[in-house]
């Protein structure tokens, strides 16, 4: 991710914050983006059931 999209994330979390939206998954996702941290989504490849 460059710094433009993190710039974005940024921004949405405060305004997120602003309005008092701050229990969504958008809001957890925008927030950890805007703070460095990893990208809390999961891959594809995690979403898929492992077979046994």
């Amino acid at each position: 991710m460059d710094q433009a999209e993190i710039s974005n994330w940024k921004v949405i979390a405060e305004k997120m914050e602003a309005s008092g939206d701050t229990e969504s998954w958008f809001y957890l996702r925008a927030r950890a983006i805007a703070d460095g941290k990893p990208d809390p989504m999961p891959t594809v490849s995690e979403l898929i059931p492992k077979s046994a």
